[in-house]
């Protein structure tokens, strides 16, 4: 799994939902028309994405601790890649 904008976990033996949201990127000075048509011409990922910011294996052991259903090590795992993290309850 890569490191995205978005991420819900489902952790059915804890009845939990880890849902990760990486912040959007702080306001900078406007870019110009041409910048904008200049970036989607040249395509790959966005400045301050998390396809730039976060190495894929890092990702991968953060998941791996979520695999093994431990929420506290995960959340910490995760808010030092960046990500904000909400755990909320299954109904």
């Amino acid at each position: 799994m890569t490191p995205g904008q978005n991420h819900s976990y489902y952790l059915i033996q804890k009845q939990r939902i880890v849902e990760l949201a990486w912040p959007p990127p702080p306001k900078s000075a406007e870019v110009s028309f041409k910048g904008r048509v200049l970036r989607l011409l040249h395509g790959g990922p966005r400045p301050g994405s998390p396809e730039q910011c976060v190495d894929p294996g890092d990702f991968e052991s953060a998941v791996n601790v979520l695999d093994q259903q431990d929420i506290e090590a995960a959340i910490s795992a995760f808010t030092r890649l960046g990500y904000q993290v909400t755990v909320r309850t299954l109904r």
